[in-house]
């Protein structure tokens, strides 16, 4: 069994860190446990009736529905019932209790037993594949892991599916989402997804990923000319305030403004704009599309891959440490 036992960031950086570990699981048939993964179990069915957010859906006595379908039929996330949701609180308890209790085990160099402690320092980077990680698995023992960079593209990719059906969102999520893109796509050849950042990106590296919307401007100006003959719309999903004006010379719609919604409508987008974000790098993953990480205001757009099939191949690798935090609605104005 892994366990995954400390917090890292918040949706994006918890998504990419669960999938990998997922992706390890299933390459070596044990279930897996992510207790930190509760902020967010509530809004995925295949989650949020579980306090442990296991996977364990390769295995003969899977818990959890087999069938992609058959996991968005649990009760809605509204009703709370003793044996199947959890409170807030105690998932907090738990997520807490597994990181404290794995850090003081680790101090007190109890790192073999009971437990398996796998601890990779900030920077340090993990192969799920390598010998360190084969060998905390086959010891036996419950393994808790505590880093955020255990990496694998190839074994990631290798179960990539999988992986998509156990994320499936909330059917009620699902069919907003397929309204609101039936609508973006109406009467356009290129649905393009753009992420307007803004929130905690003020401060974050002292604000070097909050550009304007004049920025944001250009930079879809810039597909547009890249793609003569095609009609181009543009899908804007952001967590804070836009100038509707700074983009009247542009087809566009906006996103639906909450966080899973503007998430999984990114992710049927044809093309994806945006600063470094976890956030978008999921959407780009989930949905097989391709991304252009903008990581500064004079970067150029290259919009070739728009037009061709998007294959996937190892996602961009997300940024870390960084929140992606979400107003409950989109504020947007005229100017």
């Amino acid at each position: 069994m892994i366990i995954i036992a400390r917090r890292y960031g918040q949706l994006g950086n918890r998504l990419i860190l669960f999938a990998h570990l997922i992706a390890a699981a299933r390459h070596y048939g044990v279930e897996l446990r992510n207790p930190c993964f509760g902020r967010y179990a509530t809004y995925f069915p295949s989650t949020r009736n579980d306090v442990w957010c296991r996977y364990d859906r390769h295995l003969a006595r899977a818990t959890a529905p087999l069938d992609a379908d058959l996991a968005t039929a649990d009760p809605p996330r509204q009703v709370i019932g003793p044996a199947t949701h959890w409170t807030r609180s105690a998932r907090r308890g738990l997520e807490s209790l597994c990181e404290v209790t794995t850090k003081t085990a680790y101090l007190a160099k109890l790192r073999r037993f009971p437990a398996h402690i796998l601890r990779i320092a900030p920077g340090e980077e993990c192969d799920p594949l390598g010998d360190r990680f084969r060998q905390a698995v086959g010891s036996g023992r419950p393994v808790l892991v505590q880093g955020w960079r255990f990496r694998n593209a190839s074994l990631l990719r290798q179960h990539r599916q999988p992986i998509i059906d156990f994320f499936q969102p909330d059917p009620t999520d699902r069919d907003a989402v397929e309204r609101l893109i039936e609508r973006a796509r109406d009467q356009c050849d290129v649905l393009v997804g753009v992420h307007v950042r803004r929130g905690d990106y003020a401060r974050f590296m002292g604000g070097r990923y909050y550009y304007s919307d004049a920025d944001y401007a250009r930079w879809m100006h810039e597909v547009e000319e890249q793609l003569p003959g095609r009609k181009v719309r543009f899908l804007i999903c952001t967590n804070g305030q836009i100038q509707l004006d700074a983009f009247r010379e542009l087809s566009f719609e906006l996103g639906p403004g909450s966080m899973m919604q503007d998430l999984h409508s990114l992710a049927r987008t044809d093309l994806l704009i945006g600063p470094p974000s976890t956030y978008t790098r999921w959407a780009s993953f989930y949905g097989n599309v391709s991304l252009q990480s903008l990581d500064h205001r004079m970067a150029k757009i290259d919009a070739a891959v728009a037009v061709a099939e998007h294959p996937f191949d190892e996602p961009p690798t997300p940024v870390q440490h960084v929140s992606d935090s979400y107003h409950s609605t989109p504020i947007a104005r005229a100017s």
